[in-house]
């Protein structure tokens, strides 16, 4: 698995993947910054049927932004290590190698969930950081801490929530399907009816959105292997 890991990762160059996450997370850090400054300016966000303000601290609104960014960029590396190989036929190269396609598919999941655990970790400390250190300099930027673990239950449930695009890019071997249906889903995570920082901020929602992601690129698992590449 080590090996057909590392042979994968050879498919694509991180480094300008990785300049883009630095970008990303500085047009995120100063979004939070000047929304902290506006909900300040405007007492917090309003109430809806009569409830109170809802407090809603730039740590929060950073790694909201953050969870919703890295689900649309990991249906991206979907398309590139998967999607991409199956609309251009080039996966049945992969095939003729003597290793089950089982293994081969999910070395490829594998490698797409270690590099967004990389870019969600990396992406969570920056945020902190600079939201840490805006804080001593402005009023507006509110630093929360929160619970460690709530956060890495939220980040790993982004992440295999995530994997849902691919099943419904596998249905017509689209990469335009997989990246709008992971826009769709950010929609759904980012709805603030359950709570002000969106769905996924909640452990219990977002372990259940997880298990949906992972159930669905189970299937789409399935589909891989069972294909026939002639049709």
């Amino acid at each position: 698995m080590k090996n057909l890991i590392s042979l994968e990762i050879r498919k694509v160059l991180l480094k300008p993947h990785m300049f883009g996450l630095a970008a990303a997370n500085i047009i995120i850090f100063l979004l939070s910054a000047f929304t902290s400054s506006l909900l300040t300016q405007n007492g917090n966000m309003p109430a809806f049927n009569g409830l109170p303000p809802a407090q809603l601290d730039t740590v929060s609104l950073a790694l909201m932004l953050v969870r919703a960014t890295l689900i649309v960029w990991e249906a991206v590396f979907l398309c590139v290590f998967i999607i991409e190989e199956y609309r251009n036929r080039t996966i049945s190269l992969l095939y003729t190698y003597p290793v089950n396609r089982t293994k081969l598919m999910l070395a490829k999941l594998l490698l797409v969930c270690g590099i967004m655990l990389l870019f969600h970790t990396v992406s969570y400390i920056f945020q902190y950081a600079c939201i840490l250190l805006a804080s001593k300099y402005f009023v507006f930027v509110t630093f929360s801490l929160g619970d460690i673990w709530v956060q890495a239950v939220t980040a790993i449930s982004a992440i295999m929530l995530g994997l849902f695009p691919l099943y419904v890019g596998m249905i017509k071997k689209s990469t335009i399907a997989t990246v709008v249906s992971s826009i769709v889903i950010v929609v759904i995570a980012s709805n603030s009816q359950g709570c002000h920082a969106g769905l996924l901020s909640m452990p219990v929602a977002a372990t259940i959105l997880g298990i949906i992601g992972i159930a669905f690129s189970a299937m789409a698992l399935h589909r891989m292997v069972a294909s026939d590449l002639n049709n």
